[in-house]
C-alpha cells in the first residue's frame, strides 16, 4: 500500500507564506476572489459596451455617407464602393493619399561633396 495515499490529506497549501506577511483567513481569501470576479466581470460589460457604442457610431458614419450624392463623395475624395474601407480604417479619403505621395516625393538637395551624382549626369 502507498504510504502517500493512507495519510491524512494535510490542509495547508504548497508553498509557505513570506514570514513578514500576516496569515489570511478563508473569509479574507474568498471576499478577495469575489472582487477579482467583479473586476473582471466589470471590464467585460464596459468592452461590451463601448463595443456596441462604436458599432452605433460607425453605422451612424455609413448612413451619413451613404446619403451623400456621387458629387459630395467626390468632393471629399472617395467613392461609394470605397466607404466601407474609409470607415474600417483600411484606406485614406483620395486627398490624404495624394497630399502622402506629394510629400515623398520631394526632390532631397544634394550634398555639395555627392561624387555620385555629378558622374551619373555625365
Amino acid at each position: 500500500m502507498n504510504p502517500r495515499i493512507s495519510q491524512a490529506h494535510n490542509p495547508a497549501p504548497m508553498m509557505p507564506q513570506p514570514a513578514n506577511l500576516p496569515p489570511i483567513s478563508n473569509i479574507e481569501l474568498l471576499r478577495q476572489a469575489n472582487e477579482a470576479r467583479n473586476a473582471v466581470i466589470t471590464s467585460a460589460l464596459q468592452r461590451m459596451v463601448s463595443g456596441f457604442a462604436a458599432w452605433m457610431q460607425r453605422r451612424r458614419a455609413e448612413a451619413e455617407l451613404l446619403s451623400l450624392t456621387d458629387r459630395e463623395l467626390a468632393d471629399i475624395g472617395i467613392t461609394r464602393s470605397d466607404i466601407p474601407s474609409v470607415l474600417s480604417g483600411r484606406m485614406q479619403p483620395e486627398r490624404e493619399v495624394r497630399a502622402t505621395r506629394a510629400a515623398v516625393r520631394k526632390p532631397v538637395p544634394a550634398a555639395a561633396n555627392d561624387q555620385r551624382r555629378s558622374n551619373q549626369a555625365a
